[in-house]
């Protein structure tokens, strides 16, 4: 399912919704439907992966070199952004006619990135392409966003942005060349094991022991399948007899030193 296909039928339901409730909602003036509790309802294949910490500003603006028949600018001091499977939601803490949310597809974005502030709190931002019922003028080929994060939180944002980007742009290259479709999510990638042929199995996997440098394999492996020996139970011959001598010998010599040293 393209992102169009998915566009399209999110539309038509907002129509619906039009229709069924003449009274101006978030389901008429944004694409970015509420429940009931305020929770953000999900388009088809759309997971919330990442929920900013309170207290996120939102700035756009037209970018400087763009000629634009109608300027356009809009902030709001205070909401909350999301990272979904497929897009980049921001809420604003006190909604008002004039702006009730903000949503682009992740890959509508350009030039992302982070900066610093010497005074103030991290932003995250960079370019986007708007689309219809995003909250932005659709006349405009591209809007430059800032997100300014005053309770922290900018890097985890970005970094569940960047590897949902790259997840993406994977999906849709792999729906372009083969026509299969999967639904991205945060979850780690299955680790790469190469399939290796019964002649290529390493000496763990068959079973066999590897002799080390100066012995034999085979010498090696009846050694270590020989069951370790019993420990006797009586001393080995002529033990006692030799204890016995040498007691003797070092009472002689202990003597021989006394009778000197009077």
């Amino acid at each position: 399912m393209t992102d169009q296909f998915l566009a399209e039928q999110h539309a038509w339901t907002l129509a619906q919704n039009a229709q069924a409730d003449s009274d101006s909602s978030d389901e008429v003036n944004s694409w970015v439907m509420l429940g009931h509790d305020g929770s953000i309802v999900p388009i088809p294949n759309e997971r919330i992966l990442h929920t900013s910490r309170p207290r996120v500003a939102l700035e756009l603006s037209v970018p400087r070199g763009l000629q634009s028949d109608e300027p356009f600018s809009l902030r709001c001091d205070s909401g909350v952004a999301y990272v979904t499977s497929r897009r980049v939601i921001y809420l604003p803490a006190n909604p008002t006619e004039q702006f009730k949310s903000f949503f682009a597809p992740i890959l509508n974005f350009e030039d992302t990135h982070v900066r610093s502030s010497w005074i103030g709190p991290w932003s995250w931002g960079g370019l986007v392409k708007p689309v219809a019922g995003g909250g932005l003028p659709v006349g405009l080929p591209r809007v430059e966003l800032k997100l300014t994060f005053k309770d922290g939180g900018h890097s985890d944002f970005q970094t569940k942005f960047e590897l949902i980007k790259e997840r993406l742009h994977h999906a849709r290259e792999l729906e372009l060349e083969t026509g299969q479709t999967l639904n991205v999510t945060d979850e780690p990638l299955p680790s790469y094991q190469a399939a290796t042929s019964p002649d290529q199995a390493t000496p763990a996997q068959s079973g066999s022991r590897v002799a080390p440098p100066g012995m034999v394999g085979s010498n090696q492996a009846e050694d270590s399948e020989q069951p370790p020996q019993p420990a006797p139970d009586e001393p080995p011959p002529d033990y006692i007899e030799a204890q016995s001598q040498a007691i003797g010998m070092r009472y002689e010599e202990r003597m021989r030193e006394e009778a000197e040293r009077s």
